[in-house]
């Protein structure tokens, strides 16, 4: 085999391993979330179908399903982080006392400008305690 051969090789075992284990993270989430003991009875031996599924009107018959893996939300800032400060430097640029001298993130490295920015969600005061939580989550607050 040559290089390109063994480097093809090496990245679609790679791939193959994150495919196999995301399935598997995936799983483990849903059983966490399901509780330990719900759904924890055995095949009936005549059926084999599980006691908690004998109680259906039709037999279960999934052959698929759609698993989707989504990262990201509604950051802290638009949810309970409440500035009320940032409304009167909404546009201004970020001082360098904020930085420190940090480095640029690649992301940021080819911006010119690094305007602050306010949440675009009204907050409100909730509960005995007056905690602000912004319009996104108006019946959790």
């Amino acid at each position: 085999m040559d290089e390109l051969q063994k480097e093809y090789a090496r990245l679609m075992t790679r791939r193959h391993f994150f495919g196999l284990s995301s399935m598997g993270i995936g799983t483990a989430a849903l059983a966490s979330l399901m509780g330990g003991k719900a759904f924890a009875a055995g095949p009936d031996l005549s059926t084999g179908v599980g006691a908690h599924l004998q109680h259906l009107h039709f037999a279960p018959k999934a052959k698929r399903i759609i698993y989707m893996f989504m990262s990201g939300g509604p950051s802290q800032i638009d949810l309970f982080d409440y500035k009320p400060a940032m409304q009167a430097h909404n546009g201004e640029e970020l001082p360098d006392s904020v930085r420190n001298g940090q480095r640029l993130t690649g992301m940021t490295s080819g911006q010119d400008s690094f305007p602050m920015a306010q949440s675009i969600f009204k907050f409100q005061q909730h509960g005995e305690c007056g905690h602000w939580f912004s319009e996104l989550i108006p019946h959790i607050a």
